[in-house]
């Protein structure tokens, strides 16, 4: 009940957050315009990683996680919030953009403090691909936020496996939180994530996937934790090899992306989105599987 009652809290939370979230867009310019990159066709607010922010962090700072974790995961997501938020509002530059993320992420880690060398090294790495992999996945109605669903059900579900309590109460939180905004992102979204959302979700998912991962010890605990993210992950480095052979700018966007490619295939948006979730579902079930060997 008290589990329930976390995830459940943290989706009202979130749900409510829709009104502040569009009063915020609309204060602070932060709208998504159609153009001939994008898919949708309306004028659209892109706040909607303030119901994550504002939902997580409250329940994290009134859960039984232990300060240690709970402290940098909050103020550190405050900054990557900020970054992703400023670049909503403003467009920012990628050299700007990521020297952002390098804060928030580096921050994370100091505050996180008495770690080995090699772990925090590969820890910022990781959360730093991974933030921005959900990022160029969102871009469908429902898809990142979909995904994130997805990886941090089976987050949760290898935390409970090996036995970390603060992840898996921490994962059943953001989980909570992207059910609450879920419901006005899909299907024709009423809001968008924005970055300040996809950046969140993907720092918080990878501040918690490290840590679990490091945790534990085990190199199951490793390779369910890289199934469970590997529709954004292969997405990513797929994006990244295709910019670089045709010369171009690795962080400039395009419509090569899985997507992209369900929707030239004849998918619908709705059909397109549900198909990557579910291929992300069932590669984080495998993993897990693996992690209960």
């Amino acid at each position: 009940m008290i589990y329930f009652g976390v995830f459940l809290m943290t989706a009202l939370l979130s749900f409510v957050m829709f009104f502040p979230a569009l009063a915020l867009s609309e204060r602070i310019g932060a709208i998504d315009i159609p153009s001939q990159r994008k898919i949708h066709a309306t004028p659209t607010s892109r706040c909607g990683g303030l119901a994550f922010f504002t939902s997580f962090s409250v329940l994290l700072a009134i859960s039984p996680v232990e300060a240690s974790i709970k402290i940098p995961l909050v103020l550190s997501g405050a900054i990557m919030f900020l970054v992703g938020l400023f670049d909503d509002a403003r467009s920012l530059t990628p050299f700007q953009k990521l020297a952002g993320e390098f804060l928030a992420v580096g921050c994370y880690i100091l505050l996180s403090g008495g770690k080995p060398l090699a772990q925090s090294v590969l820890t910022f790495v990781w959360m730093m691909f991974l933030s921005n992999a959900i990022n160029l996945c969102d871009g469908l109605d429902g898809l990142a936020g979909g995904l994130c669903a997805t990886e941090s059900l089976c987050l949760g579900a290898l935390a409970l496996i090996f036995g970390n309590g603060d992840v898996f109460i921490c994962a059943l939180a953001l989980l909570g939180a992207i059910a609450g905004f879920l419901p006005r992102n899909f299907p024709r979204a009423r809001i968008f994530m924005g970055d300040c959302g996809a950046l969140f979700l993907g720092f918080t998912l990878g501040a918690l996937s490290s840590r679990l991962v490091f945790e534990s010890g085990s190199i199951l605990c490793l390779i369910a934790t890289l199934l469970t993210f590997r529709i954004p992950t292969y997405d990513t480095n797929l994006s990244i090899v295709r910019r670089l052979i045709k010369g171009k700018n690795p962080f400039r966007a395009d419509k090569g992306h899985f997507h992209h490619r369900l929707l030239r295939w004849g998918f619908s948006k709705e059909c397109a989105t549900l198909a990557l979730v579910t291929a992300s579902l069932f590669f984080g079930l495998v993993g897990i599987i693996i992690a209960s060997l």
